[in-house]
């Protein structure tokens, strides 16, 4: 070894915070100078293996690994702040550029680093500070006050004969239908709050940038049928139905869809007529809950949107969306009929 790398030891020595780092210096500089190892409390070997480690990787290589792992954790004071925050704040009010109202891990971990420059390499750590500012985590839901169950549980056992019928016709393609609006307004799934409290969900108009779907799941083959439009009206729908037909052009199509004005609208009843092979059922009013494509919506965002700044890159998601929707196979039910199919990856 060289005088400047006996320098760099002694130095080592004197400044390092950490005992062990200062004891692995002073057993190479102990082997150079031919003195007791024994001062080290280290073997010849280990003594030997620590000088080469040190040529080959410098001072780095005598640090103590578990010191990368204390920069990580939190200290005492730290973590009481962190608490605090997740008790009185929303991400909105600490993320700079964040737009949500409600906790999710993800944005408590983008949180830490932003405070305190530390990063958890697993979520089990930022889950256990929920735990600890006492909020549960929620999947937020629609809860739809003007829903008639009468109604429903009418309508269900009016067309579960009607659906089976069609299911067993082999030249019979039955569509659950909806429409939706992408916009660059992040969206959350699975969100933290106080035991007891559940988060609303908010439907605005207040944004300029959106990108609007409609989607039809093949009930029979678990596939889906993505469209993305400019608007959502009667003259659109039409548009799209065209394009439905043009994918099953030889078959009878039962479009099972909701009760909006546009699937009512004079131009879409004047295509059904034309077409001459199509029936619509209409699902009860207030129950998206019985539609299967608003699990299919639903299995998107998760897949594709949920917990992601959206900001700029509408276009890109947007077509990430619409890709993953008609790269999978969805087997989700109505009134008992489903594809036999595997779900699509994640879904429950």
């Amino acid at each position: 070894m060289n005088q400047k790398q006996i320098a760099e030891l002694e130095n080592l020595r004197r400044t390092t915070k950490h005992a062990a780092t200062a004891n692995r210096a002073l057993v190479i500089l102990l082997l150079v100078k031919n003195a007791d190892i024994s001062l080290g409390a280290y073997s010849v070997d280990h003594a030997r293996r620590l000088k080469y480690a040190y040529l080959k990787g410098g001072v780095a290589a005598l640090e103590d690994k578990r010191v990368n792992g204390r920069e990580r954790i939190l200290t005492r004071a730290e973590r009481d702040a962190v608490i605090t925050t997740l008790k009185t704040k929303q991400p909105r009010e600490v993320i700079v550029g964040c737009e949500v109202e409600h906790w999710t891990t993800g944005l408590l971990g983008l949180y830490i680093v932003d405070q305190f420059g530390k990063h958890y390499k697993s979520k089990t750590s930022e889950r256990l500070l929920f735990r600890k500012a006492k909020l549960s985590w929620h999947c937020p839901g629609k809860v739809y006050e003007k829903a008639d169950p009468v109604a429903t549980a009418a309508w269900e056992k009016e067309m579960q004969p009607v659906l089976e019928k069609h299911w067993d016709d082999g030249n019979t393609v039955i569509l659950c239908e909806d429409e939706m609006v992408l916009t660059s307004r992040t969206t959350v799934q699975k969100v933290w709050l106080p035991k007891g409290e559940y988060p609303p969900v908010i439907e605005t108009n207040n944004t300029r940038k959106r990108k609007n779907f409609y989607g039809f799941l093949n009930l029979k083959t678990g596939q889906e049928h993505a469209f993305m439009t400019d608007k959502q009206n009667m003259g659109v729908t039409a548009e799209v139905l065209t394009e439905i037909r043009k994918l099953y052009p030889n078959s009878k199509l039962v479009i099972v869809w909701d009760n909006c004005g546009w699937h009512r609208g004079s131009k879409v009843t004047e295509w059904i007529e034309q077409d001459g092979n199509t029936e619509t059922i209409h699902f009860p009013p207030y129950t998206p809950q019985l539609n299967p494509q608003e699990h299919v919506w639903k299995a998107g965002r998760k897949a594709v949107t949920h917990n992601h700044f959206i900001g700029e890159k509408l276009e890109e998601i947007a077509e990430q969306f619409k890709a993953y929707l008609e790269g999978q196979r969805f087997s989700y039910e109505l009134l008992g009929l489903r594809a036999e199919q595997p779900t699509a990856s994640g879904q429950v």
